[in-house]
């Protein structure tokens, strides 16, 4: 196999995806969907893509096999937050190839994702050789913002695309560090979402006489007091799972007990003070152990010398797996105290969970050791939330697996909707080497 000639190729399908500005709002994905349709079906593999409404398009490609074995599901999705451009080394539009690395908005959350397994699609079809699966390819619109016109609209209405034994999915495959030694994270459970309003009343006034009923002064003291609290330590199964496999892929006996310690609620936050990581993954690692609930967004006032009525505060609620709306509303009503109301301003979703202890996931692993032999794979619980949230109720175990060796510089999270987005060309490469290994066994 010339892996440099299907990596580069992946690099080209990347950028070009990268060039097409499928912010959303408002998304306009319906671009790359068809350009990425007319490449399957340049090399006879017959594309469908499904527009809800005009100009959100999400493509499906589906490569049939015989049939002996359910369907393997390849989930990726096509739009992208907004970006900063005067903020970027190079235009977040542009695909820019520099340094060794591929540039743009989407380069890491999510086109990579769709631009790796569309490669591996195309290699396993030009083999030619009958699988026993069916492959199903989609990459989908609006995954950024709820899915109302992407995997939510396309499993009410061709729920048929998503009857499959296993997936695989962005959010996973990235490396965190623990005393030295990488370790592979394999996404086999996500948090979900609760938008929540916080929302302080009080009388209104001139602003040249203060008094105690300031609605942002509410606000603000209810903020302050969430702000320096935690939620209650309820780690889920998947969580546990990470932590006693990370522990146990240790080689200093010490810091495999503090990772075991990380699970137990009186010692968790001395443990995790004391690993051996970086800050940004011991934020990460607090974050998997309870529900958050993170202001977001400000509404106060109506001009400068008017004290006002009311103030609003928008917070970004992320529910476990297993914690249902009244016990996580609970939890942030004692958590901000008394004076403002809690308002759950949307549709709670609940956190997704899937078992990890499957064929998928060990060849997952075997594949990931056949690049590196020294790997360790890990199951692991995303603290934000993919399109799987819209599968949790249907027979298919999901996994976010797009693999990238560490390398120095910012992690996953910094970039993946920071400034300067991008992804090594080597990272492109291992991505396709590992997914192609990792399917093929799958469905031949």
């Amino acid at each position: 196999m010339n892996w440099d000639k299907e990596g580069n190729e992946a690099v080209e399908r990347l950028r070009m995806m990268l060039r097409f500005n499928t912010t959303n709002p408002p998304g306009n994905e319906s671009g790359v969907a068809r350009n990425l349709a007319e490449e399957a079906e340049s090399n006879g593999l017959p594309a469908d893509v499904f527009e809800p409404v005009e100009g959100r398009g999400s493509l499906v490609i589906r490569r049939k096999g015989v049939g002996s074995r359910r369907p393997l599901l390849l989930l990726s999705h096509l739009d992208v937050v907004p970006a900063e451009p005067d903020q970027w080394r190079f235009p977040p539009f542009d695909g820019e190839l520099a340094d060794g690395y591929v540039w743009g908005r989407g380069a890491i959350d999510s086109k990579l994702t769709g631009a790796v397994m569309m490669q591996v699609l195309l290699m396993l079809h030009r083999e030619g050789l009958e699988s026993k699966r069916d492959i199903v390819f989609v990459s989908a619109a609006d995954e950024e913002l709820g899915g109302t016109n992407g995997v939510d609209w396309l499993s009410r209405e061709h729920p048929e695309v998503f009857d499959a034994e296993y997936g695989i999915n962005e959010a996973g495959g990235f490396t965190t560090v623990v005393d030295g030694k990488p370790m592979y994270l394999c996404q086999v459970a996500e948090k979900g979402s609760a938008p929540v309003d916080l929302v302080a009343k009080g009388n209104p006034g001139h602003s040249s006489v203060p008094h105690d009923q300031n609605a942002i002064v509410r606000l603000g003291n209810a903020l302050a007091r969430l702000g320096h609290a935690k939620l209650p330590h309820n780690p889920p199964e998947s969580v546990v799972a990470f932590f006693e496999s990370a522990a146990n892929a240790q080689s200093e006996p010490e810091v495999g007990e503090l990772l075991r310690s990380v699970l137990v609620p009186g010692q968790s936050d001395e443990a995790l003070s004391t690993l051996p990581i970086k800050d940004r993954d011991r934020l990460m690692f607090d974050a998997m152990l309870r529900n958050t609930c993170a202001p977001t967004l400000l509404n106060a006032g109506l001009k400068r010398n008017v004290i006002p009525s009311e103030a609003r505060a928008g917070l970004s609620g992320r529910p476990l797996p297993g914690t249902s709306e009244s016990a996580f509303m609970d939890e942030v009503r004692s958590a901000v105290g008394p004076g403002v109301e809690v308002e759950l301003t949307g549709p709670f979703r609940p956190g997704v969970q899937f078992d990890h202890e499957t064929d998928l996931f060990d060849v997952l692993t075997e594949s990931t050791r056949r690049f590196e032999p020294d790997a360790t794979v890990v199951p692991y619980m995303q603290t934000g939330g993919t399109d799987a949230r819209f599968l949790r109720d249907i027979d298919i175990h999901v996994y976010g697996y797009i693999p990238m060796r560490h390398e120095p510089g910012p992690g996953f999270f910094e970039l993946c909707h920071g400034h300067d987005e991008r992804i090594s060309v080597s990272n492109v490469t291992f991505a396709v080497q590992v997914l192609y290994d990792a399917v093929r066994r799958m469905v031949i």
